[in-house]
């Protein structure tokens, strides 16, 4: 197959949309949708651009919980990237309901089948990428809806119906699993 050279400014590929939740400095609950992440073990890894909101409050406050929404939470994922927490309490506009999780001192999206609860480790910010936040995480504790587990209590990938984000920073687009 022959290949194109492409100078895009970002290229994502498939990436899961996820929700981070989590408590601001002030104590307020709230959430935004990245698609940089990725998991080893009890290990989490986000990446997030330097200068948003979210970022920052997770830097001070540290616990937040990774949301896996499906596609009928679209309309709020789209709304939640729109706006920043700094302007308003995104929880007061979307149909989310939050809830204080199980072993991390952050909310938890009632709406979502999976979450994941975690707390920062450390923050991996690199001159060579300017702009760019990783948050270094441990897994805390791991949820799942019981209507997504078969019998045995594994994960049954195809009752979840995941969000793929694909970009190339000047469209984006989405693909569901289902």
């Amino acid at each position: 197959m022959e290949k194109v050279a492409v100078d895009y400014e970002k290229m994502y590929y498939g990436f899961p949309v996820i929700l981070i939740s989590f408590y601001d400095a002030d104590g307020k609950p709230n959430v935004t949708p990245i698609s940089s992440s990725y998991s080893l073990k009890d290990m989490m890894m986000l990446g997030f651009s330097s200068k948003g909101y979210a970022v920052n409050q997770i830097k001070a406050v540290r616990d937040f919980v990774i949301n896996i929404p499906g596609r009928s939470l679209m309309d709020a994922i789209t709304y939640c990237g729109a706006h920043s927490g700094q302007e308003l309490s995104k929880f007061d506009h979307v149909d989310l309901t939050h809830e204080q999780a199980h072993t991390v001192n952050a909310p938890v999206i009632r709406e979502c089948p999976v979450a994941i609860e975690c707390t920062m480790i450390d923050v991996i910010e690199h001159d060579q990428f300017k702009g760019i936040t990783n948050i270094l995480a441990k897994i805390q504790g791991r949820y799942v809806a019981g209507n997504v587990l078969n019998e045995e209590g594994g994960l049954q990938a195809s009752e979840l119906d995941n969000i793929l984000y694909f970009g190339d920073g000047r469209q984006k687009s989405f693909r569901f699993m289902q």
